[in-house]
């Protein structure tokens, strides 16, 4: 499949489909849903008097008077109920007889005045207070916070100490996604300074300076662990970028698509060693002494999107005849007529391990070149689109070889 030009990391897809909900919860709507009858608009229809009013009709039901009714409960003998609205009237005046004999005249005239409720209210009985999370180890507490923003761990951290310090774990900063934001000085180094892992700054602004004096990432002994790195098409400045790689040197994955660089920042670049990806895509300000630092140092690299990066013929000269031999995916395309046969063949002889290539918009390369491309023998994906030098026959002849 084609080399995308887009960002290294891709945005991760976060909906739930509702078919997926538990088994239980859809047998249970599904069986009261079968009951209720066929809506329609027809005048016909007779609703039914449970389900679609919502409450059954109120009829007067007669009350049924017992010799035993009181005003006293009988569950519990410390509450009273005055309000004798199922009592008989004989069985009220009764009790309102004893009622009379039992207390004080000053408790009466209260009564007759509303000062007192005729339903007392049950006694609070407050019980201690449990704190369920003291019987919580650390780990399930952290499996807790997983599920919660990041914006909103900055509270967390105000309930208490234990979770304030649970919410600096590195567990829970291992992935950032912070694209489409700005982020003022020092915030860039407030991130390291949390071991994040995987960083997503596609299309942000990152202002300079991104790492202050007083943050740890700023410090020698500090060691970054910054591994994938997303700036595609991001606002940085290259005095940042010379910061960024500086103190990160673990770097794996890069995408830097349609972002300015310069020899001095492929050369603090150079000093992740164990890069393995990197997506120059639309870059602008890769020459050679830049890519001298880079290949130099960085002979890990599998993957290389270097399109569209209108590079100068003595730098794609120099790329093509230092590429690692680890290389397995490279997108050159664009180069248009500055890419020879020359340097296919010279590309050809450094990466033998080439798996997928793209040539696109190279209008350049003759059939020739199509000939040195047949020696790739693990190569499966081939593009060639807009070049035009490359007569019929020769793809015949690279057809037949395969």
């Amino acid at each position: 499949m084609k080399m995308s030009s887009h960002g290294v990391l891709s945005p991760v897809d976060v909906n739930i489909d509702e078919d997926r909900s538990p088994a239980s919860k859809r047998f249970k709507y599904s069986n009261e849903t079968e009951n209720l009858p066929n809506w329609s608009l027809s005048n016909e229809l007779e609703l039914h008097e449970v389900i679609d009013q919502g409450v059954k009709k109120l009829e007067p039901e007669t009350v049924e008077t017992h010799e035993d009714d009181t005003i006293f409960k009988k569950d519990r003998p410390e509450f009273i109920d005055v309000s004798c609205h199922s009592m008989s009237p004989q069985t009220k005046q009764k009790q309102i007889a004893l009622l009379e004999s039992t207390l004080t005249k000053g408790t009466l005239e209260r009564l007759n005045l509303g000062e007192w409720s005729t339903q007392s209210e049950p006694s609070m009985r407050t019980s201690p207070k449990i704190n369920y999370f003291n019987s919580l180890s650390d780990e399930v507490i952290l499996q807790i916070l997983t599920w919660i923003p990041k914006n909103y761990l900055a509270d967390v951290s105000l309930t208490c100490k234990r979770f304030n310090r649970l919410a600096q774990d590195e567990s829970l900063w291992t992935r950032m996604d912070v694209s489409n934001r700005k982020i003022g000085k020092g915030r860039l180094g407030q991130l390291l300074s949390k071991q994040v892992l995987i960083l997503r700054l596609a299309r942000s602004e990152i202002i300079h300076p991104p790492i202050l004096p007083t943050q740890p990432v700023y410090f020698p002994e500090f060691k970054c662990r910054l591994t994938f790195l997303d700036l595609s098409m991001a606002e940085i400045s290259k005095e940042s970028l010379i910061d960024l790689f500086n103190k990160c040197q673990r770097l794996k994955k890069l995408s830097l698509e349609h972002v300015s660089v310069n020899d001095t920042v492929l050369e603090a670049l150079a000093g992740n060693r164990d890069l393995e990806v990197i997506n120059f895509a639309m870059a602008i300000g890769i020459a050679v002494p830049g890519l001298q630092y880079l290949l130099r140092n960085c002979r890990k690299i599998r993957e290389l999107n270097i399109s569209w990066t209108y590079l100068a013929q003595s730098t794609i000269k120099f790329l093509c005849e230092n590429l690692p031999s680890t290389l397995d995916r490279l997108n050159l395309s664009g180069c248009r007529k500055l890419l020879n046969d020359a340097d296919l063949a010279s590309l050809v002889c450094c990466c033998p391990r080439l798996r997928e290539l793209d040539l696109s918009d190279c209008t350049a390369i003759t059939g020739e070149a199509v000939k040195q491309i047949t020696a790739l023998e693990d190569l499966n994906f081939l593009a060639l689109s807009r070049c035009y030098a490359i007569c019929h026959r020769s793809l015949l002849y690279s057809w037949w070889l395969y």
